[in-house]
């Protein structure tokens, strides 16, 4: 019985496949403990654990907002890591039981995956935290120095949570903690500033941006409750600034939208923002916003009057912003741009608006001074503001422009102040570093620099009083818009040049008492030659400078500058003409640009030399060296010119150096041979510049040319005699009335007389004093033939046609009164 017993407990002890091999491994582990450990058997494992760990340490780095290796601390105080250990430092049964019911959580195991779930839990509670939020806003911050390596794929889904948690909350009318949604944008904020485009398209793509941020504004604004907690203004701003940053970095997002479709949705909350009591604070921001969308042709419907109530509420001296517009943007910057496109639309449609007028001159009173200070006050007004600014008022001068004068006739108004300021390069500064370039708008001092231009143009497009023209020239004159214009013309590009010169010149026309000493006081360094081969001192080449010279070269050269080099010819010709003295005029010309302006394919380039030239003497410096004997022949050369004004103004210009030659040979300057001439005749009507000129260059004899250039002059002087017969019945009247001129100087040049007589010059001039339709140019031809009848040989002539007769028919049957008589009395 005994035995049969035993023999069952035996058979009951025969293991399984599975259980003997875990019963024998059970005792081999205790046969070895039995024998003892070896020495270092504890480290060699612990180093084996923790090369096993790796793997589990690196997903819970990954976890983390910050990409940083785990250290050994870090190990020591992460529960997963702990359990991890454990279940490793335990025994080969355990591991192989594991192996063999991996369906089983028993012991260990148990406790590895509730150490999991705890840290899932506390991981949780981390990001709800306050702390953490603000901690990230910190490690984010642009401006911060040491720069933290963020992992966005951890953070990314932590911010749409968010954003998805809010957006749920304003759906169910209740907004819990807005904090964490306020803490939440700065962060977005300081990701889209500081990632790269391959994040920053990343965080576009997962977070579905813009779009899910005008969701939230919508549904902000749109929530009756959530608009008027006090949360809102603050959160809604963020919002907005967001989205304004986000949409500098990606203006494309715009293309891929239906316009229709944006002017319906998304502009909808912004137009609320500015009409809502409560939400006055945002309407900067709201209002930029829409300005945004404007330029990219969507539609947006504002009233004027909310506008105009708006920026009356900025230009309040105890008006204080609540909010910080994003870098670049000005306070006023989005509803100047509101203004503007209002008027616009209002005029190409059925409505119908216009400025406030108090506005505007508080917009002028405030933007002027702030132009004084040694930084643009961007607070207020950017550049891109002054720019909608300046457009603005174009566009009411240009629908009204009387409306300009009490603008411009008031010194309190600073308007002429600011554009002087606008317009030259005095606050260059002002303009370095002030923002980013909106992708909207390419705008440079360059665009307010001819916007001012413009405006300060107007008072000279209107018939006004002599005594408000005064005043208006008085202020330009006390701004100093002369200075600033001559700054623009040497610094604005050539294809911007056309409307400062020609409003330079018009200043030096009409108020020449004032305009020219100011311009040849700040005009030195343009009227004089080029220095561009001149070194320094330390032997570096001097920077260039552009010249009256140099400009007229560069604008002569292209056809979309030709009308600007016009203007230029014509403000050197005002320059010259009102000059005093011909030899306080300092003009440097080079002779190779005026022969290429003689021979110019544009009408208007050769008119416009000729009368030049007609006011500049070829014999005082520093057109001595200059003008020399071939620019006359060019000259002459324009007297058979197709082109009516181009004939009329060389006529001119060629009897004014026939002039200054007949003065020359009266005081010795050239030594011509065989004159012909009797003397000087008494001062008449056409040689009264030859007399005038007679007594200056009495001081310049010794600066007198050689004689073989004198012999050049006189040639070609000579020369005009046929040239000049034949314009004496040209068809224009003011090019007869310069001929008959011309021909009363030519009589004093050296030889000249005979020439005259070969041309049968005093015939042709004898019918024009009788017969010609215009009483100017009959007066000219009287007064050529009394300078003709002190020379004898043609006053012989003249007697021989019966002048004395013809004359005096012609003095019965003109109603005009001629000095016939005096000429009579001569022959």
């Amino acid at each position: 019985m005994l035995a049969l017993k035993l023999q069952q407990v035996a058979a009951k002890t025969v293991p399984t496949s599975g259980e003997s091999r875990l019963l024998r491994k059970a005792r081999e582990q205790k046969d070895n403990s039995n024998r003892g450990k070896p020495e270092g058997s504890d480290g060699v494992k612990k180093k084996k654990d923790g090369v096993g760990n790796e793997r589990d340490n690196s997903t819970v780095a990954a976890a983390s907002p910050r990409a940083k290796p785990m250290t050994a601390a870090n190990q020591s105080l992460n529960p997963k890591s702990q359990a991890c250990m454990r279940s490793k430092n335990r025994g080969q049964i355990s591991r192989d039981y594991e192996q063999e019911f991996p369906s089983v959580e028993v012991g260990p195991r148990l406790v590895r995956r509730c150490s999991e779930d705890s840290q899932i839990t506390l991981h949780r509670q981390d990001v709800d935290s306050e702390d953490y939020w603000e901690k990230l806003a910190q490690e984010s911050d642009p401006s911060r120095q040491e720069k933290e390596v963020l992992n966005h794929s951890a953070i990314i889904p932590q911010l749409k949570s968010k954003l998805l948690t809010f957006k749920a909350q304003l759906t169910g009318g209740v907004v819990k903690e807005a904090w964490q949604i306020h803490r939440t944008l700065k962060v977005l904020h300081n990701l889209i500033l500081t990632s790269d485009l391959e994040k920053s398209y990343q965080i576009r793509r997962e977070l579905g941006l813009p779009h899910v941020l005008f969701d939230l504004i919508h549904d902000t604004v749109e929530n009756s409750i959530s608009s008027k907690q006090p949360w809102s203004v603050p959160v809604l701003g963020e919002m907005i600034v967001v989205l304004m940053i986000y949409w500098e970095k990606h203006s494309d997002w715009v293309e891929e939208e239906n316009r229709l479709e944006l002017g319906l949705e998304f502009t909808k909350p912004f137009i609320t923002i500015l009409s809502h009591p409560n939400l006055i604070p945002l309407a900067p921001l709201a209002a930029s916003v829409l300005s945004l969308l404007t330029q990219h042709d969507v539609e947006v419907q504002v009233d004027m009057d909310n506008l105009t109530s708006l920026m009356k509420n900025l230009l309040l001296d105890s008006y204080e912003p609540q909010l910080s517009l994003p870098s670049g943007w000005g306070l006023c910057d989005g509803i100047l741009s509101l203004l503007l496109y209002t008027l616009s639309e209002h005029e190409n449609g059925s409505g119908s608006s216009c400025l406030d007028p108090v506005m505007f001159l508080d917009l002028w009173k405030r933007i002027g001074p702030s132009l004084s200070k040694t930084a643009l006050d961007i607070d207020f007004c950017s550049a891109h503001g002054l720019y909608s600014f300046l457009s603005t008022a174009l566009f009411v001068f240009t629908k009204d422009p009387y409306s300009c004068i009490p603008l411009f006739s008031d010194s309190e108004s600073k308007c002429v102040y600011t554009l002087g300021r606008l317009l030259g390069t005095d606050c260059l500064h002002l303009f370095a570093g002030f923002s980013p370039e909106r992708l909207e708008l390419d705008l440079s001092h360059d665009s307010l620099s001819v916007l001012s231009c413009h405006l300060l143009c107007f008072p000279f497009a209107l018939d006004l009083p002599p005594h408000t023209m005064s005043t208006v020239f008085q202020l330009y004159d006390s701004c100093g818009i002369v200075t600033s214009l001559l700054q623009v013309i040497q610094t604005l590009p050539p294809p911007l040049l056309e409307l400062p010169l020609s409003l330079l010149s018009r200043l030096l026309l009409c108020d020449p008492e004032r305009s020219v000493p100011c311009l040849r006081k700040a005009a030195s360094g343009f009227f004089a030659p080029p220095r561009n081969s001149q070194l320094t001192a330390s032997k570096h080449p001097a920077p260039l400078t552009r010249t009256a010279s140099s400009l007229l070269a560069h604008l002569l050269q292209l056809d979309v500058l030709w009308d600007s080099a016009v203007e230029l010819l014509t403000l050197l010709s005002q320059e010259a003409r009102c000059s005093p003295r011909p030899a306080h005029l300092q003009l440097h010309l080079e002779a190779s640009v005026l022969h290429q302006a003689l021979a110019h394919s544009h009408d208007q380039i050769r008119a416009a030399t000729c009368r030049l030239l007609g006011h500049l003497d070829p014999f005082r410096p520093p057109t001595l060296h200059t003008l020399q004997p071939d620019i006359f022949k060019s000259m002459i050369e324009c007297l058979h010119d197709s082109c009516t004004p181009v004939r009329r103004m060389a006529c001119r210009a060629i009897g004014n150096w026939l002039g200054y030659i007949a003065a020359g040979f009266k005081m010795g300057r050239f030594k011509g041979k065989g004159s012909d001439t009797a003397g000087w005749g008494k001062e008449t009507g056409q040689n009264k510049r030859s007399e005038a000129a007679t007594g200056h260059l009495a001081t310049l004899v010794e600066q007198g040319v050689d004689d073989e250039q004198g012999r050049e002059w006189v040639e070609e002087a000579r020369r005009t005699a046929a040239m000049l017969a034949s314009l004496v019945t040209d068809p224009d009247a003011l090019t007869r009335r310069h001929c008959c001129a011309a021909l009363g100087n030519l009589v004093y040049v050296d030889g000249a007389a005979s020439l005259l007589l070969e041309e049968d010059v005093p015939s042709s001039l004898l019918r024009a004093a009788c017969t010609d339709s215009h009483n100017a140019v009959r007066q000219a031809a009287i007064a050529t033939l009394c300078l003709y009848s002190e020379q004898d040989t043609i006053r012989q002539v003249l007697i021989s046609l019966d002048a004395s007769k013809k004359l005096l028919q012609a003095s019965q049957r003109t109603p005009q009164q001629c000095d016939y008589h005096r000429l009579i009395e001569r022959l």
